[in-house]
């Protein structure tokens, strides 16, 4: 098998979740490879990939910083900014907002200059989702609006949808529950449009929260009941947790109800 080869059954087996086959795949590219950057930057980038998902943050991040200065080398600025946002994505998922943020920010400028749009919807949902993260709720809405303003402009309902999502999050952090509501139900609307279970969970979820410190706790319900059954069909993690919660609210709007 040639480079080429090794890097595409690696690519199916990361894909298909198989990541020590996916590791090995790429390690054997890498011994084949000779002196071409893009191809060399793909595997540094595969590699760190794979590291990432298994909970080696230590050696994706080395993989990351090789692909980086491979890329700033040749001036791909494209693939340099989406190397820096995996890279915020493991320390975001490492619980660390501050490192996320600083790797966030560095991707910004560089997705700008080559007119990523799209990607940079996804990045200032991240940026926001991160800066609520750090308790920085006035951030969190500046990012929230910018990603929102971008994706109308690209008429991208789908990422219009996420950032309208971390819109509303950003409101309700800052106490604005009704203007909260309205845009979560505006998420919401385009989710459902799309067909995208998750994206209506994760908007219904936030919308029982709302409901919940509004005290109304009828509505409340009703949205926490979509969500469980969500849960429910796809066997998602949080269905204990969802379910334990639905049932202290109609505890709390019916306090004679039977436990």
């Amino acid at each position: 098998m040639g480079t080429s080869d090794w890097i595409q059954t690696g690519n199916r087996a990361f894909s298909a979740g198989d990541y020590a086959r996916a590791l090995l795949c790429y390690q054997r590219a890498l011994e084949l490879v000779r002196g071409d950057p893009d191809l060399l930057a793909d595997l540094h980038g595969n590699l760190a990939n794979v590291h990432a998902v298994t909970g080696q943050g230590a050696l994706a991040v080395e993989h990351y910083q090789k692909a980086i200065a491979i890329l700033r080398g040749t001036e791909d600025y494209g693939r340099l900014g989406t190397t820096f946002v995996n890279l915020g994505n493991l320390h975001a998922d490492q619980g660390d907002p501050a490192s996320a943020i600083h790797f966030y920010q560095q991707a910004t400028v560089l997705l700008e200059s080559q007119e990523k749009w799209a990607e940079l919807v996804t990045l200032y949902g991240n940026l926001s989702l991160m800066s609520l993260k750090r308790e920085d709720p006035n951030a969190a809405l500046q990012y929230a609006e910018k990603g929102a303003a971008l994706a109308r402009e690209i008429h991208h309902p789908e990422r219009l949808a996420d950032a309208l999502h971390r819109l509303a999050k950003a409101n309700g952090a800052l106490g604005r529950v009704q203007i909260a509501e309205g845009i979560s139900q505006a998420a919401y609307r385009l989710y459902a449009q799309a067909n995208n279970d998750m994206g209506c969970a994760a908007t219904l979820y936030h919308q029982a929260s709302l409901y919940e410190v509004l005290g109304r706790l009828t509505e409340a319900i009703r949205c926490l009941e979509r969500v469980v059954a969500i849960d429910e069909r796809y066997d998602l993690p949080k269905l204990a947790e969802n379910r334990e919660w639905l049932s202290r609210l109609r505890r709390k709007a019916d306090p004679e109800r039977p436990t």
